[in-house]
Protein backbone atom coordinates (compact mmCIF):
# COMPACT_ATOMS: atom_id res chain seq x y z
CA UNK A 1 0.00 0.00 0.00
CA UNK A 2 3.10 2.40 0.95
CA UNK A 3 4.49 1.56 -2.68
CA UNK A 4 1.03 2.38 -4.19
CA UNK A 5 0.74 5.75 -2.47
CA UNK A 6 4.16 6.59 -2.77
CA UNK A 7 3.45 6.16 -7.28
CA UNK A 8 0.30 7.44 -7.11
CA UNK A 9 2.17 10.77 -5.62
CA UNK A 10 4.78 11.28 -7.94
CA UNK A 11 2.44 10.40 -10.70
CA UNK A 12 0.32 13.35 -9.86
CA UNK A 13 3.57 15.50 -9.26
CA UNK A 14 5.08 14.69 -12.29
CA UNK A 15 1.20 15.76 -14.54
CA UNK A 16 1.69 18.49 -12.06
CA UNK A 17 4.64 19.73 -13.51
CA UNK A 18 3.95 18.99 -16.82
CA UNK A 19 0.75 21.25 -16.83
CA UNK A 20 2.22 23.81 -15.00
CA UNK A 21 5.39 24.33 -17.39
CA UNK A 22 4.96 27.49 -19.38
CA UNK A 23 4.54 27.13 -23.10
CA UNK A 24 6.73 29.50 -25.12
CA UNK A 25 4.41 31.87 -26.39
CA UNK A 26 4.49 32.66 -30.54
CA UNK A 27 3.10 35.60 -32.90
CA UNK A 28 2.67 35.12 -36.80
CA UNK A 29 4.43 37.65 -39.05
CA UNK A 30 2.40 36.51 -42.67
CA UNK A 31 4.25 37.93 -45.98
CA UNK A 32 2.79 38.56 -49.15
CA UNK A 33 5.34 40.35 -51.31
CA UNK A 34 4.80 40.76 -55.06
CA UNK A 35 7.74 40.21 -57.88
CA UNK A 36 9.50 38.04 -55.31
CA UNK A 37 8.63 34.96 -56.20
CA UNK A 38 10.92 32.09 -54.90
CA UNK A 39 13.18 34.51 -53.73
CA UNK A 40 14.56 34.09 -50.06
CA UNK A 41 13.05 36.57 -47.43
CA UNK A 42 15.30 36.99 -44.08
CA UNK A 43 13.66 38.09 -40.74
CA UNK A 44 16.07 40.61 -38.92
CA UNK A 45 15.72 41.89 -35.42
CA UNK A 46 18.58 44.84 -34.49
CA UNK A 47 20.67 43.84 -37.64
CA UNK A 48 20.67 40.05 -36.85
CA UNK A 49 18.83 37.14 -39.12
CA UNK A 50 16.40 35.48 -36.69
CA UNK A 51 14.94 33.56 -39.38
CA UNK A 52 14.45 32.67 -42.83
CA UNK A 53 11.75 31.19 -46.03
CA UNK A 54 11.52 31.22 -49.50
CA UNK A 55 8.40 32.83 -50.76
CA UNK A 56 5.85 30.31 -52.35
CA UNK A 57 3.16 31.97 -54.45
CA UNK A 58 4.71 35.57 -53.21
CA UNK A 59 3.72 34.28 -49.62
CA UNK A 60 5.90 33.18 -46.44
CA UNK A 61 5.51 32.80 -43.02
CA UNK A 62 7.32 33.36 -39.57
CA UNK A 63 6.50 31.85 -36.20
CA UNK A 64 8.72 33.93 -34.00
CA UNK A 65 8.61 33.74 -29.88
CA UNK A 66 7.39 36.64 -28.01
CA UNK A 67 9.88 38.81 -26.30
CA UNK A 68 9.67 42.29 -24.04
CA UNK A 69 12.27 43.80 -26.31
CA UNK A 70 9.75 43.63 -29.19
CA UNK A 71 9.90 47.13 -30.57
CA UNK A 72 11.02 46.48 -34.22
CA UNK A 73 11.71 44.16 -36.59
CA UNK A 74 12.95 43.77 -40.27
CA UNK A 75 12.61 42.21 -43.35
CA UNK A 76 14.92 42.15 -46.33
CA UNK A 77 15.13 40.47 -49.68
CA UNK A 78 17.95 40.87 -52.09
CA UNK A 79 18.43 44.14 -53.98
CA UNK A 80 17.16 46.08 -51.02
CA UNK A 81 19.56 48.87 -50.02
CA UNK A 82 17.73 48.33 -46.59
CA UNK A 83 15.25 46.12 -44.41
CA UNK A 84 11.99 46.96 -44.15
CA UNK A 85 11.25 48.13 -40.09
CA UNK A 86 8.07 47.31 -38.49
CA UNK A 87 6.64 47.33 -35.55
CA UNK A 88 4.64 43.77 -34.60
CA UNK A 89 3.14 44.37 -30.63
CA UNK A 90 3.78 40.72 -29.88
CA UNK A 91 0.94 40.13 -32.28
CA UNK A 92 -0.01 38.29 -35.44
CA UNK A 93 0.76 40.83 -38.19
CA UNK A 94 -0.02 40.68 -42.23
CA UNK A 95 2.90 42.31 -44.14
CA UNK A 96 1.75 43.19 -48.23
CA UNK A 97 3.24 44.99 -51.05
CA UNK A 98 5.80 44.85 -54.31
CA UNK A 99 9.88 43.39 -53.98
CA UNK A 100 10.10 46.42 -56.36
CA UNK A 101 8.78 48.95 -53.98
CA UNK A 102 9.26 48.62 -50.20
CA UNK A 103 8.50 51.83 -49.56
CA UNK A 104 4.90 51.37 -50.31
CA UNK A 105 4.75 47.90 -48.22
CA UNK A 106 1.42 48.19 -45.44
CA UNK A 107 1.57 46.24 -42.18
CA UNK A 108 -1.68 45.06 -40.77
CA UNK A 109 -2.00 44.04 -37.45
CA UNK A 110 -0.10 45.99 -34.61
CA UNK A 111 -1.50 49.48 -33.20
CA UNK A 112 2.18 50.52 -32.98
CA UNK A 113 2.68 50.23 -36.75
CA UNK A 114 -0.83 51.83 -37.40
CA UNK A 115 0.45 55.04 -35.76
CA UNK A 116 3.63 54.96 -37.34
CA UNK A 117 1.73 54.64 -40.63
CA UNK A 118 0.06 57.87 -39.70
CA UNK A 119 2.54 59.82 -38.78
CA UNK A 120 4.38 58.95 -42.18
CA UNK A 121 1.42 59.77 -44.33
CA UNK A 122 1.52 63.29 -42.38
CA UNK A 123 4.82 63.37 -42.93
CA UNK A 124 4.43 62.52 -46.98
CA UNK A 125 1.34 64.70 -47.06
CA UNK A 126 2.96 67.86 -45.66
CA UNK A 127 6.31 66.93 -48.08
CA UNK A 128 3.75 66.96 -51.17
CA UNK A 129 1.96 70.19 -49.92
CA UNK A 130 5.60 72.00 -49.18
CA UNK A 131 6.90 70.79 -53.05
CA UNK A 132 4.12 72.21 -54.54
CA UNK A 133 5.07 76.02 -53.50
CA UNK A 134 7.27 77.05 -55.40
CA UNK A 135 7.40 80.53 -53.58
CA UNK A 136 9.18 79.08 -50.54
CA UNK A 137 13.10 78.27 -50.32
CA UNK A 138 14.21 74.98 -49.89
CA UNK A 139 15.84 75.50 -47.01
CA UNK A 140 12.58 76.48 -44.69
CA UNK A 141 10.64 73.25 -46.50
CA UNK A 142 13.23 71.36 -44.98
CA UNK A 143 13.18 73.02 -41.56
CA UNK A 144 9.45 72.66 -41.44
CA UNK A 145 9.56 68.81 -42.28
CA UNK A 146 12.46 68.58 -39.40
CA UNK A 147 9.84 70.31 -36.99
CA UNK A 148 7.29 68.28 -37.86
CA UNK A 149 9.26 65.79 -36.54
CA UNK A 150 10.81 67.09 -33.60
CA UNK A 151 6.93 68.68 -32.89
CA UNK A 152 5.84 64.38 -32.87
CA UNK A 153 8.91 63.57 -30.30
CA UNK A 154 8.47 66.46 -28.01
CA UNK A 155 4.46 65.52 -27.60
CA UNK A 156 5.13 61.59 -26.99
CA UNK A 157 7.99 61.37 -25.48
CA UNK A 158 6.94 57.90 -23.65
CA UNK A 159 5.66 55.86 -27.62
CA UNK A 160 8.32 53.50 -28.52
CA UNK A 161 7.33 54.67 -32.14
CA UNK A 162 8.47 58.41 -31.68
CA UNK A 163 11.80 57.02 -30.48
CA UNK A 164 11.85 55.10 -33.89
CA UNK A 165 10.97 58.77 -35.52
CA UNK A 166 13.52 60.33 -33.93
CA UNK A 167 16.32 57.68 -34.99
CA UNK A 168 15.17 57.58 -38.47
CA UNK A 169 15.05 61.05 -38.91
CA UNK A 170 18.15 61.93 -36.93
CA UNK A 171 19.95 62.84 -39.88
CA UNK A 172 18.08 66.01 -40.20
CA UNK A 173 19.34 67.31 -36.38
CA UNK A 174 22.25 68.75 -34.86
CA UNK A 175 23.23 67.18 -31.59
CA UNK A 176 22.16 70.25 -29.74
CA UNK A 177 18.43 69.51 -30.91
CA UNK A 178 18.66 65.62 -30.06
CA UNK A 179 20.00 66.36 -27.31
CA UNK A 180 16.75 68.46 -25.82
CA UNK A 181 14.73 65.12 -27.25
CA UNK A 182 16.23 62.77 -25.20
CA UNK A 183 16.36 64.87 -22.51
CA UNK A 184 12.77 65.46 -22.99
CA UNK A 185 11.87 61.66 -22.84
CA UNK A 186 13.95 61.01 -19.55
CA UNK A 187 11.92 63.65 -17.84
CA UNK A 188 8.82 62.46 -18.92
CA UNK A 189 9.92 58.84 -17.68
CA UNK A 190 13.54 58.64 -16.64
CA UNK A 191 13.55 54.69 -16.18
CA UNK A 192 11.95 54.32 -19.96
CA UNK A 193 14.67 52.29 -22.49
CA UNK A 194 14.07 51.51 -25.55
CA UNK A 195 16.50 50.11 -28.35
CA UNK A 196 15.56 53.29 -30.41
CA UNK A 197 16.26 55.71 -27.41
CA UNK A 198 19.55 53.72 -26.95
CA UNK A 199 20.47 54.31 -30.50
CA UNK A 200 19.80 57.84 -30.93
CA UNK A 201 22.12 58.49 -27.64
CA UNK A 202 24.93 56.90 -29.18
CA UNK A 203 24.38 58.65 -32.27
CA UNK A 204 24.44 61.83 -30.58
CA UNK A 205 27.56 61.31 -28.89
CA UNK A 206 29.78 59.89 -31.74
CA UNK A 207 28.29 63.11 -33.65
CA UNK A 208 29.20 65.28 -30.81
CA UNK A 209 33.16 63.82 -31.42
CA UNK A 210 33.63 65.10 -35.55
CA UNK A 211 31.43 68.18 -35.10
CA UNK A 212 33.32 71.45 -35.67
CA UNK A 213 36.50 72.33 -33.11
CA UNK A 214 37.20 68.53 -32.76
CA UNK A 215 40.30 66.31 -34.09
CA UNK A 216 39.85 64.36 -36.93
CA UNK A 217 39.72 60.65 -36.60
CA UNK A 218 42.12 59.04 -38.98
CA UNK A 219 40.97 56.23 -40.95
CA UNK A 220 43.10 54.32 -43.77
CA UNK A 221 40.94 52.82 -47.19
CA UNK A 222 42.35 51.91 -50.42
CA UNK A 223 41.93 53.61 -54.12
CA UNK A 224 40.26 52.08 -57.07
CA UNK A 225 43.62 50.65 -57.72
CA UNK A 226 44.33 49.23 -54.73
CA UNK A 227 46.62 51.62 -53.12
CA UNK A 228 46.09 52.19 -49.25
CA UNK A 229 45.09 56.34 -48.67
CA UNK A 230 45.68 57.40 -45.15
CA UNK A 231 43.60 60.72 -44.55
CA UNK A 232 46.09 62.19 -41.85
CA UNK A 233 48.59 61.50 -44.47
CA UNK A 234 46.97 63.11 -47.63
CA UNK A 235 45.95 66.02 -45.36
CA UNK A 236 49.19 67.26 -44.37
CA UNK A 237 49.66 70.94 -45.19
CA UNK A 238 46.21 71.13 -46.97
CA UNK A 239 42.86 72.34 -46.20
CA UNK A 240 40.84 69.09 -47.00
CA UNK A 241 37.20 68.00 -47.81
CA UNK A 242 36.52 64.80 -47.06
CA UNK A 243 33.66 63.97 -49.21
CA UNK A 244 30.57 60.84 -48.52
CA UNK A 245 29.28 60.24 -51.60
CA UNK A 246 27.79 57.52 -54.09
CA UNK A 247 27.17 57.17 -57.70
CA UNK A 248 23.99 56.01 -57.24
CA UNK A 249 22.58 58.89 -54.44
CA UNK A 250 20.91 61.61 -56.93
CA UNK A 251 21.54 64.37 -54.11
CA UNK A 252 25.45 63.84 -54.03
CA UNK A 253 25.46 63.51 -58.12
CA UNK A 254 23.85 67.04 -57.97
CA UNK A 255 25.83 68.16 -55.56
CA UNK A 256 29.55 66.90 -57.17
CA UNK A 257 29.40 70.23 -59.82
CA UNK A 258 29.66 72.26 -56.66
CA UNK A 259 32.96 70.25 -55.30
CA UNK A 260 34.26 70.43 -58.66
CA UNK A 261 33.57 74.44 -58.89
CA UNK A 262 35.40 75.00 -55.63
CA UNK A 263 38.28 72.31 -56.52
CA UNK A 264 39.09 74.45 -59.68
CA UNK A 265 39.07 77.38 -58.18
CA UNK A 266 41.01 76.66 -54.76
CA UNK A 267 43.33 73.95 -55.54
CA UNK A 268 46.30 75.38 -56.41
CA UNK A 269 46.03 77.41 -53.35
CA UNK A 270 46.19 74.75 -50.95
CA UNK A 271 42.56 73.25 -51.72
CA UNK A 272 41.71 69.58 -51.57
CA UNK A 273 39.19 66.63 -51.97
CA UNK A 274 39.26 62.87 -50.51
CA UNK A 275 36.10 61.58 -51.71
CA UNK A 276 34.70 58.32 -49.83
CA UNK A 277 32.33 56.46 -51.92
CA UNK A 278 29.18 54.56 -50.39
CA UNK A 279 29.25 52.44 -53.57
CA UNK A 280 29.11 48.28 -53.45
CA UNK A 281 29.95 48.35 -57.68
CA UNK A 282 33.63 49.20 -58.48
CA UNK A 283 32.45 49.91 -62.06
CA UNK A 284 29.28 52.16 -61.20
CA UNK A 285 31.81 53.98 -58.64
CA UNK A 286 34.56 54.44 -61.27
CA UNK A 287 32.31 55.62 -64.15
CA UNK A 288 30.15 58.17 -61.85
CA UNK A 289 34.12 59.79 -61.20
CA UNK A 290 34.59 60.10 -64.54
CA UNK A 291 31.30 61.21 -65.56
CA UNK A 292 31.14 63.70 -63.22
CA UNK A 293 34.75 64.92 -63.57
CA UNK A 294 36.01 64.16 -60.03
CA UNK A 295 39.49 64.81 -60.05
CA UNK A 296 40.90 64.35 -57.06
CA UNK A 297 41.53 61.24 -54.67
CA UNK A 298 39.20 58.73 -54.32
CA UNK A 299 38.86 55.76 -51.79
CA UNK A 300 36.04 52.86 -50.91
CA UNK A 301 35.88 49.36 -48.83
CA UNK A 302 32.59 48.79 -51.04
CA UNK A 303 30.65 48.32 -48.60
CA UNK A 304 27.96 50.89 -49.09
CA UNK A 305 25.87 51.92 -45.84
CA UNK A 306 28.57 49.77 -44.37
CA UNK A 307 31.54 52.12 -45.03
CA UNK A 308 33.95 51.71 -42.27
CA UNK A 309 34.83 55.59 -42.41
CA UNK A 310 31.58 56.58 -42.72
CA UNK A 311 30.38 54.69 -39.40
CA UNK A 312 33.55 56.73 -38.04
CA UNK A 313 31.86 59.99 -39.33
CA UNK A 314 28.88 58.75 -38.09
CA UNK A 315 27.27 59.11 -41.48
CA UNK A 316 23.80 58.45 -41.61
CA UNK A 317 23.01 60.58 -45.10
CA UNK A 318 24.43 61.73 -47.88
CA UNK A 319 26.14 63.79 -49.35
CA UNK A 320 28.14 65.02 -46.36
CA UNK A 321 31.39 66.26 -46.24
CA UNK A 322 33.98 66.96 -43.45
CA UNK A 323 36.62 70.03 -43.96
CA UNK A 324 39.86 69.43 -41.76
CA UNK A 325 42.82 71.58 -41.48
CA UNK A 326 46.10 71.42 -39.54
CA UNK A 327 44.46 67.93 -37.87
CA UNK A 328 41.02 69.70 -36.93
CA UNK A 329 37.69 69.41 -37.98
CA UNK A 330 36.84 73.02 -38.59
CA UNK A 331 33.38 72.64 -40.74
CA UNK A 332 30.48 70.30 -41.18
CA UNK A 333 28.67 70.11 -44.61
CA UNK A 334 29.33 73.19 -46.84
CA UNK A 335 27.82 73.02 -50.22
CA UNK A 336 27.60 75.98 -52.86
CA UNK A 337 28.46 79.01 -52.29
CA UNK A 338 28.68 78.50 -48.58
CA UNK A 339 31.64 75.89 -49.13
CA UNK A 340 33.28 78.83 -51.31
CA UNK A 341 33.20 81.58 -48.84
CA UNK A 342 34.34 79.67 -46.17
CA UNK A 343 37.52 78.20 -48.55
CA UNK A 344 38.27 81.75 -49.39
CA UNK A 345 37.93 82.79 -45.50
CA UNK A 346 39.99 80.08 -44.38
CA UNK A 347 42.80 80.18 -47.11
CA UNK A 348 43.20 83.80 -46.47
CA UNK A 349 44.47 83.37 -43.00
Amino acid sequence: MKTKLILLSALVLGLFACTSKPKTETFIINVDIANAEGQTVYLQKDNQVLDSAKLDNWKASFKTPVCKDNEMYGLMLKGWRRAFLFFTDNADVNIEGDAQNPNLIIVKGSASQDRLNAFTQNYIDLETKLEADSTMAQADKDEILKMHCFDYVWDNPTDPVAHYVMYRYKWAFGPCELRTMIDNIHAADNALTTKNLALAEEYVEKQERVQAGQPIIDFTQNDPDGNPVTLSELAQGKLLLVDFWASWCPDCRKANPGVVAAYQKYHDQGFDVLGVSFDTDKEKWLAAIEKDGLTWTHVSDLQGWNNAAGALYTVAFIPQNALIKDGMIVARNLEGEELMEELGRLLRE
